[in-house]
C-alpha cells in the first residue's frame, strides 16, 4: 500500500507543484507588467504640465531658466526631467549638468518619441548608475517639434514593491501548498486505506482464512468492490471445501485401492503414491524421488519412454521383490504426467505353473499308454473280422487324435517354458517352403486343393529358428488345408523395412467377427458343429502364437466368416540371436 499511496501523493504534489508554478510565474508577470503601465500612465500624466512650463522657455532659448525649472520642478515631485533637442542634445536635466551630458539621440525612448509619438524604456542608466524607467514624449507647438521631454524615476521602489510583493505572494503560495498536500494526504490515505484493508483480508484467505471480511466504509465503488470481494471469498470457501472433500474422497479411494499407484512428472520424478505401492517397493518416502531410484526395473523405463513418445496406453510384466506385476502406464489428460498401476499377479502365475505342470506331466503320463494302445490296436487290425473292423477304426481314430492333442500339448509346454532357447540360423526361403510344400503335397491333391508359394525375391534369407518357423507354416496350413474344401493356400514373402512379412491366405470357411479375438487360445475351434468332422487340436494356433512371441514378431489375422482367413507374420530382422527367450 506504501507504493499506491506513494503513487498518488507524488501525482498530487506534482500537480500542485505544476499549478503552484505555472499560476506564481504568470502572476507575478501580469502584477509586474501591470504596475509598469501604471508607472508609465502617471509619468505621461505628469508630463503635461511640465510641459506647459518650459515651452515658453523653450521658444525663447532661455535654457537657463528652463535648467533651473526643470530642477525645481523634479526636485520637488521627485522624478528626473530631461528635456532633449531634435538632434539629441541635453538641454535642461533636473540632476546633472547638460552640458556635461552625451547625445541622447540613441537613447530608445527617444528613438521610439521622435517616430511613434512616445517612448518608454527599463534600462540601466550610465549618468545615475541605476536601473530607472524612462517614458519620453515630443514638445510640438502648433504641429512643430521642438524637443522631447523625458521623464524618469528610479526602479529602486519598484524592486522593492515587487520583491515585497513576491514574498506576500510566495507565503501565500506555501501556505497553498501545505494545505494542498494535507488535503492529499487525507485523500490518498482515504483512498489507500481500504485497498489495505482488502489486501490484508487477501492474506488471510490466501492463508485459508475464509472467516474475514472486506469493510469499506464510505458508500462509493471502493464499497461495491469490498462487497464482491466478500461474495467471491463465500464462493471460494464453497469451492474449496468442495475440492477439500473430493480431495478426501479420492484419497481415501486410491489409498483403498489394493493395486500400486504412483503418478510421475515430466521430469521423472514421483508425485503421488498409495499406501499399496509403498508396500511393494517397501518406502514410506518415494515421494519427491526419481521413480527409476524406487523402482530398479528396466522394463519400468522401457515402458515410461514408449509412452512419451507414442502417447498410447501401454502395459508389461514386470518381476518386483519375487512378486510378479502387471504394469500399466498411461497419461493424465492435458497433463505430461504418468499414472503406472501395479497389479499382483503372483497368484495368477502360481496357478498357471501349476496348470503348466500339470498339463506336461498328464502329457507324459498320456503318451506312453496311448501308444501302447496304438499298437495293439494295429495289432488286432490285422486279425479281426470285416464285422468289427469299423469299431476298431474308430478307436484307431480317436487313439490318433488323442496322441495329436497329447504331442501339441507337450509342444505348447515347451513353448511356454520361459528357460526356452531359440536355434538361430540363416536360411533360405525357397528350399524352405519347398519341404513345407512337400510335407502337404498328397493331403493337397487328395482334397483337390493348392498351394502357392509367392516370394518377392528368390534369394530371400532370414535369420531365426527353422525348425520352429517349420512348425508354425505345418500348423498354418494344416488348419487351412483341414477347414477348406475348395481353392487352396497362398503363402507370400517380402522384406521390409521393420523385418520379414509373411502372409497365409486360404480359402476356407473363415472366422466370425466375434471369434477374431479368441483364435489363439487353446483349444478353440471355429465351428463347433464342424469340428467334430476334421477332428483338430485346436492348439495349433496357440502353437504359432507362441512361435511368433519367441522370435519378437507379431501375428493378426484378417478373415471373413465363409470365404476364407488371412494371417499376417512379421519376423524382425534385428535383434536375433541366440538368447532369445
Amino acid at each position: 500500500m506504501k507504493r499506491i499511496f506513494r503513487k498518488i501523493f507524488l501525482a498530487y504534489l506534482v500537480v500542485i507543484v505544476v499549478l503552484t508554478t505555472t499560476i506564481l510565474y504568470f502572476s507575478f508577470s501580469i502584477i509586474k507588467e501591470n504596475h509598469q503601465n501604471n508607472l508609465i500612465e502617471n509619468l505621461l500624466n505628469i508630463n503635461n504640465p511640465i510641459d506647459r512650463a518650459i515651452v515658453p522657455l523653450l521658444l525663447d532659448s532661455n535654457m537657463t531658466r528652463m535648467d533651473s525649472l526643470v530642477k525645481v520642478i523634479g526636485n520637488d515631485i521627485k522624478v528626473r526631467i530631461t528635456i532633449i533637442n531634435n538632434e539629441g542634445i541635453v538641454l535642461a536635466d533636473s540632476q546633472k549638468e547638460p552640458s556635461k551630458m552625451q547625445n541622447h539621440s540613441d537613447r530608445p525612448e527617444v528613438i521610439k518619441a521622435f517616430a511613434l509619438g512616445k517612448g518608454s524604456s527599463i534600462r540601466y542608466s550610465s549618468t545615475v548608475k541605476k536601473d530607472m524607467l524612462y517614458v519620453a514624449v515630443p514638445i510640438k507647438v502648433n504641429g512643430k517639434l521642438l524637443g522631447v521631454s523625458r521623464l524618469a524615476i528610479y526602479m529602486d521602489d519598484f524592486d522593492d514593491l515587487i520583491s515585497n510583493l513576491r514574498v506576500r505572494i510566495l507565503q501565500i503560495v506555501f501556505i497553498v501548498v501545505i494545505i494542498s498536500l494535507i488535503l492529499a494526504i487525507i485523500f490518498s490515505r482515504n483512498i489507500t486505506k481500504p485497498i489495505a484493508d482488502l489486501v490484508l483480508v487477501s492474506k488471510a484467505v490466501a492463508g485459508g482464512d475464509f472467516e474475514v471480511k472486506a469493510i469499506a466504509e464510505t458508500n462509493d465503488e471502493l464499497k461495491l468492490l469490498a462487497d464482491s470481494f466478500n461474495n467471491m471469498i463465500d464462493k471460494i470457501r464453497y469451492l474449496f471445501q468442495k475440492t477439500n472433500r473430493q480431495k478426501e474422497e479420492l484419497i481415501n479411494i486410491i489409498s483403498s485401492i489394493q493395486e500400486g499407484i504412483v503418478v510421475i512428472d515430466n521430469e521423472g520424478k514421483i508425485k503421488l503414491t498409495n499406501q499399496s505401492f509403498n508396500k511393494i517397493v517397501n518406502n514410506e518416502s518415494a515421494v519427491g524421488m526419481f521413480y527409476w531410484e524406487i523402482i530398479r526395473e528396466p522394463a519400468i523405463t522401457k515402458i515410461v519412454k514408449k509412452l512419451k513418445d507414442s502417447d498410447k496406453n501401454r502395459n508389461t510384466e514386470i518381476i518386483l521383490n519375487d512378486e510378479y506385476y502387471i504394469c500399466n502406464a498411461s497419461h493424465i489428460n492435458d497433463r505430461k504426467e504418468i499414472v503406472l498401476s501395479l497389479y499382483n499377479i503372483s497368484h495368477l502365475k502360481k496357478l498357471e505353473n501349476i496348470k503348466k505342470e500339470f498339463v506336461a506331466n498328464v502329457s507324459h503320463e498320456l503318451k506312453t499308454p496311448l501308444t501302447v494302445i496304438k499298437g495293439y490296436i494295429e495289432t488286432i487290425e490285422e486279425e479281426i473280422d470285416e464285422k468289427n473292423k469299423k469299431y476298431l477304426n474308430i478307436i484307431k481314430n480317436h487313439t490318433n487324435r488323442l496322441i495329436d492333442i497329447v504331442q501339441d500339448l507337450l509342444t505348447v509346454s515347451k513353448l511356454e517354458d520361459n528357460n526356452i532357447k531359440l536355434d538361430i540360423s540363416e536360411f533360405k526361403l525357397k528350399p524352405f517352403f519347398a519341404n513345407v510344400y512337400d510335407t502337404f503335397e498328397q493331403r493337397l491333391k487328395n482334397k483337390n486343393l493348392y498351394l502357392k508359394i509367392n516370394l518377392a525375391d528368390e534369394n530371400l534369407v532370414l535369420e531365426a529358428d527353422e525348425y520352429k518357423l517349420e512348425q508354425l507354416f505345418t500348423n498354418l496350413i494344416e488348419n487351412a488345408v483341414k477347414y477348406s474344401e475348395q481353392g487352396g493356400i497362398t503363402i507370400s514373402a517380402v522384406k521390409e523395412n521393420s523385418g520379414m512379412r509373411f502372409e497365409v491366405a486360404d480359402t476356407g470357411i473363415g472366422i466370425p467377427d466375434s471369434d477374431i479375438g479368441r483364435v489363439f487360445e487353446r483349444f478353440y475351434t471355429v465351428d463347433k458343429s464342424r469340428a467334430r468332422n476334421y477332428a483338430g487340436t485346436g492348439l495349433g494356433l496357440s502353437i504359432v502364437k507362441h512361435i511368433v512371441n519367441l522370435h519378437k514378431g507379431s501375428i493378426t489375422v484378417e478373415s471373413k466368416y465363409g470365404t476364407g482367413t488371412k494371417f499376417v507374420i512379421l519376423i524382425p530382422l534385428i535383434g536375433l540371436n541366440s538368447d532369445i527367450t
